[in-house]
């Protein structure tokens, strides 16, 4: 197996310190290494919606979609991939990636992946042609990844949310072959005759939101953060923090995205992690601003025929794209007992989203992602939270 050793690349001071009362939050980002390129090629231009996720001293990122050829309003071509990358933690605290012949059961991207004791699992996602409602556990045996298949989702989804309780694993939203969906499910995974059941469907339809478990002071519940959905030409981008207790069967709404003095806004695509007994910090994401501003180029330019008029606008529409400043690199901290929003700190630069959060050795870690439209990233960042 041929292996190709990365070390620690770059140190960036804490990039956010936050009071609280005789506590402190400190946030401090670092870049932990870059996926090398896939084998027989020379560029790895990065990943968006990469399944990943830690087993061990071990970190996978696999497929995952991207642009090689050219950006996508330019004509390139998306592609989907089943390749698989291994990072390795050794025992002196450096990283080694190591190239595999396996792969993916398919080329897929944008499934929900959620960690557990023994590998972590990828639910749903989709191909270049369609939804998938492939279900299945990441674990590795010895220096091989194995696939251990679950049952599939009753209905195909991808960008749906995942998170588990106790034995039971939940989903919530994602888009099907129609747009959003409210679809909330479950599956435990200690039953003999696993099956899926529909719970409650979330109080509104959304996909690319922030699922995360967490204490509400008196129980682990569910908590969707956020999200959007598209009903006409543009989409909804969602402020709503809505949590699911399971000892009542109902969701309630726990808060919403809005920092003191400010106005409330919406955000898609961004990761998040639970942090101690109350927190949920939320690294990054899409407020959607120039997303509806695309949508609307995108709708007029469908609606013009051909000829100097819509030539033009493709033209501005390429100097906006690619003028593009990125995402929101704002790091906030959800206290689920409180309800209050906090800014943490700041993405150091070119925030990561469509990407999966995860702790991995007593960080958080957000492999790869997309950065602008149709450009991903390579970059594995690392970003430590204590609490002081």
């Amino acid at each position: 197996m041929l292996k190709q050793a990365f070390f620690l690349i770059l140190m960036i001071p804490a990039c956010g310190t936050f009071h609280s009362k005789s506590k402190q939050m400190k946030i401090e980002c670092d870049t932990l290494s870059m996926i090398p390129p896939t084998q027989g090629k020379d560029i790895q231009h990065g990943l968006a919606g990469a399944l990943s996720g830690c087993i061990g001293n071990r970190m996978i990122v696999a497929g995952g979609s991207n642009f090689e050829d050219n950006l996508p309003w330019r004509g390139g071509t998306k592609l989907y991939h089943d390749e698989l990358y291994i990072l390795t933690r050794e025992k002196d605290n450096s990283l080694t990636w190591s190239h595999t012949k396996q792969r993916l059961p398919q080329p897929m991207a944008y499934s929900a992946n959620v960690q557990t004791d023994n590998g972590f699992i990828s639910i749903g996602g989709e191909d270049l042609t369609k939804k998938l409602d492939l279900v299945f556990r990441l674990i590795m045996v010895g220096d091989s990844v194995q696939f251990k298949m679950l049952p599939a989702l009753p209905v195909p989804l991808s960008n749906a949310g995942g998170a588990l309780i106790g034995s039971k694993l939940f989903v919530a939203g994602g888009l099907d072959s129609s747009g959003a969906t409210a679809h909330f499910l479950s599956l435990d995974l200690f039953e003999d005759k696993m099956k899926w059941i529909n719970l409650p469907d979330l109080p509104e339809p959304l996909s690319h939101a922030v699922l995360v478990n967490q204490s509400d002071g008196k129980e682990d519940c569910i908590y969707v953060v956020g999200g959007r959905n598209q009903i006409g030409v543009t989409s909804t981008f969602l402020s709503n923090i809505w949590k699911y207790a399971p000892s009542i069967g109902q969701w309630t709404k726990a808060g919403i995205l809005q920092l003191k003095d400010e106005a409330a806004f919406g955000l898609s695509a961004g990761t998040g992690v639970s942090f101690g007994d109350r927190w949920i910090i939320l690294l990054g994401g899409d407020r959607g601003i120039l997303f509806n501003k695309t949508e609307k180029l995108n709708d007029l330019l469908s609606r013009l025929p051909a000829g100097s008029e819509k030539e033009k606008l493709l033209k501005d529409k390429d100097i906006f794209l690619s003028n593009h400043p990125g995402f929101s690199g704002k790091i906030m901290a959800f206290n689920t007992i409180t309800g209050e929003l906090l800014t943490v700190g700041e993405m150091p630069a070119e925030s990561q989203v469509t990407t999966t959060a995860f702790w991995w050795n007593d960080q958080v870690v957000i492999p790869s992602g997309e950065i602008r439209p149709g450009v991903r990233t390579p970059l594995i960042r690392g970003v430590k939270i204590v609490l002081e």
